[in-house]
């Protein structure tokens, strides 16, 4: 677990001093957090507040990952192995359960996208430097990806055959990027996200047909499939 000391002192100099040493760890390998500066009150007597802070000593990213992750899934019931690898501004953490992939990953995705949420969540609160933390399944996310790209391929092949917009399932942040950008290169068709929240349909629509469709032309809504 992180360590940490919370103290209070006349000053915010003061009380993190008293944290440092009573953690052992200089400055620099600290994080320090103020959490009320205090008040020296009237005349420096009356309603006096002293001032607190959190310290905890700084510890290495992927340390700290491993430890948060396996936490949250420990709570969910789950027995884990995490493999981390460090890719340019991001974590990647592979879990591996004991026959349980199914349920940490959800109906597409959905549950491994709230966890991957949580996770950064949490670290970007604790320290704003953090990378961004991708979560995945025993490779559920390559195999996720490849089944959205072949789906994008076929709705465009579909939507230039018939020349009518066709508006996928909810999908989230991820998901969306993926289909945007495979047919960003596919000529006759263009995308665009509707809704909103962190779920959002995309939209294929035949090139030169951006706008809304007329009144009393509802588009066509794909059944969502994992």
């Amino acid at each position: 677990m992180t360590r940490a000391a919370e103290t209070t002192g006349k000053s915010v100099a003061e009380a993190t001093i008293k944290a440092l040493q009573e953690l052992g760890i200089s400055r620099d390998e600290a994080n320090i957090q103020v959490l009320d500066k205090g008040s020296r009150g009237f005349l420096g007597i009356f309603s006096a507040r002293p001032a607190r802070v959190r310290v905890s000593a700084q510890i290495a990213p992927t340390t700290r990952v491993e430890e948060l992750t396996k936490a949250i899934i420990s709570r969910m019931g789950f027995s884990t192995q995490l493999h981390i690898t460090e890719e340019k501004n991001a974590l990647i953490v592979d879990i591996e359960t004991a026959g349980a992939d199914g349920l940490l990953i959800g109906k597409a995705g959905s549950t491994l996208s709230s966890l991957e949420y949580l996770v950064n969540r949490i670290l970007q609160r604790e320290n704003k430097r953090t990378p961004r933390i991708v979560l995945d399944v025993s490779g559920y996310k390559s195999r996720r990806e490849d089944f959205l790209k072949n789906k994008a391929l076929s709705l465009a092949e579909e939507v230039r055959s018939a020349k009518q917009q066709v508006t996928m399932e909810p999908l989230d942040a991820e998901d969306r990027k993926v289909i945007h950008s495979v047919l960003k290169s596919v000529p006759g068709v263009t995308t665009k996200s509707v809704g909103s929240g962190r779920t959002k349909s995309v939209v294929v629509v035949p090139a030169g047909e951006e706008s809304a469709p007329r009144s009393g032309r509802r588009p066509r809504r794909r059944k969502r499939r994992s």
